[in-house]
């Protein structure tokens, strides 16, 4: 009997021993797993380490307000996408940002669809520069850009993030709406940067910009805003950075571009039978100038230029924020299709932009971002 007890305990150590080895093997399993899904994760954070970073600054402006504020400190890999040619579309700003913002996993689209919008340059008392801006549109989700390249000027953008989505009802609130959003940095509508250069883009309505290919290359009008941004700090300069460019228009419409600086030079860049034509002029809608033909963009693009002009010549191109917000404010869209999404009026003397919504031009409505490097 003892000869069967001690066989039987030795069964039970080996049984025993058995058990330990099949959990330690769990561990080590497990231990592995774990180590991959840090690795996994580390590399991860390490390929998306800057969308991250730009991403956790995305957020309103205030409650209740539909529109997000977004802080990018580079310039989003803009230099290697001209150093790549630039983009001949959308389709192709689209298909790099897919490889940068996702690295792939995800499409990211851009477009630009048409816009109804007014500019108006002109000097304060002081003799500093002062700029109005309305954004007419149907439905939009702006997204405030603060840009600071580490070569370059230090910018203010305006997207609309309808134009990544394709819909006024989504916003950057989650993961991949984040995400998504931070191709706004190539979709500006419009700009300032430190060194005072006002872009804003506008639609033709008459039509006639020409697709042209040439051995220059390739800038859509949006990522031709951002290079403005970044590398211009006059209009004289805006012109010799676009015509070292073919500039080819986004969502299949017109455009031409409002540019002023701290200078008072003020102009439009207008895109007539395939050639860069300059228009000096204070006052921007919806035509084109070159063709001197003010009814060619409809009665609202006419009658806004009309108004606009009369304000700053009545005030001998000298106009106070006051003045420019009334002058926005009178061309400003407030019933019908197309409305005043966002209006803008920059101060050079204080480095200030303020944000106006809706056509509404109160304190409560306001909104003021810095332009600080």
């Amino acid at each position: 009997m003892k000869e069967s007890n001690n066989t039987l305990k030795k069964i039970n150590i080996s049984q025993k021993g058995k058990k330990s080895g099949k959990r330690n093997k769990g561990k080590i399993a497990l231990a592995v797993i774990g180590a991959v899904l840090l690795i996994t994760v580390c590399s991860t954070g390490i390929m998306f380490r800057e969308e991250l970073g730009i991403i956790r600054s995305i957020h309103p402006i205030s409650q209740g307000k539909n529109c997000y504020i977004m802080e990018v400190k580079s310039d989003y890999y803009f230099d290697k996408f001209l150093e790549a040619g630039g983009a001949h579309s959308d389709k192709e700003v689209s298909i790099f940002l897919t490889n940068c913002i996702s690295k792939g996993f995800y499409q990211v689209d851009v477009t630009n669809e048409g816009l109804s919008c007014s500019t108006i340059s002109a000097k304060k008392e002081n003799n500093s520069h002062i700029w109005g801006r309305n954004y007419d549109w149907y439905g939009s989700v702006p997204i405030i850009v603060k840009c600071t390249p580490k070569e370059g000027y230090a910018s203010i953008a305006t997207c609309d993030f309808k134009n990544i989505i394709d819909s006024a009802e989504t916003v950057p609130d989650n993961f991949i709406n984040k995400m998504l959003a931070i191709a706004a940095v190539y979709v500006p509508m419009d700009g300032i940067n430190e060194a005072g250069l006002c872009v804003a883009d506008l639609e033709v309505n008459e039509g006639g910009m020409l697709d042209i290919d040439t051995e220059k290359p390739d800038l859509t009008v949006t990522t031709a805003i951002r290079l403005l941004l970044n590398r211009a700090a006059t209009v004289e300069e805006a012109v010799h950075l676009l015509q070292q460019y073919d500039i080819h228009a986004s969502g299949g419409i017109s455009h031409h571009l409002s540019i002023s600086d701290a200078q008072g030079a003020s102009a439009s860049i207008e895109f007539v039978n395939g050639e860069i034509t300059v228009v000096n002029t204070n006052c921007i809608t919806n035509f084109n100038l070159a063709n001197k033909d003010t009814a060619a963009g409809g009665e609202s693009a006419q009658k806004r230029y009309e108004t606009l002009c009369a304000i700053y010549q009545e005030n001998n191109g000298i106009l106070s924020e006051e003045d420019v917000k009334n002058a926005l404010s009178q061309v400003s869209q407030t019933e019908g299709t197309w409305t005043t999404q966002w209006s803008i009026v920059y101060q050079q003397d204080m480095q200030k932009v303020l944000y106006y919504f809706g056509g509404v031009f109160d304190e409560e409505n306001t909104f003021s971002v810095d332009i600080i490097k």
